[in-house]
């Protein structure tokens, strides 16, 4: 059996923006990128991803966050000394 996605369990690209701390532009260059999947559209073309999509992607960023505080632990950024 296929679940329905209702429109309360969906949100917009500004809404997932704001919540991850990213501009909408960053989560269009993901899509671009092919970094993640292509999301759901409305009728008019808004882009709309699940919760589980929403915290794929936080999940993404914050394993990236963890790789840069390791790379600046033992070379840190040029402005930081």
């Amino acid at each position: 059996m296929v679940a329905t996605m209702e429109p309360w369990n969906l949100f917009e690209i500004g809404t997932v923006a704001r919540s991850l701390g990213v501009s909408a532009e960053v989560i269009r260059a993901w899509e671009r990128r092919k970094m993640i999947a292509p999301p759901r559209r409305t009728a008019s073309g808004k882009r709309l991803f699940t919760a589980e999509e929403v915290e794929a992607m936080r999940a993404a960023l914050v394993a990236r966050g963890r790789n840069r505080t390791a790379q600046y632990e033992t070379n840190p950024p040029p402005d930081a000394a």
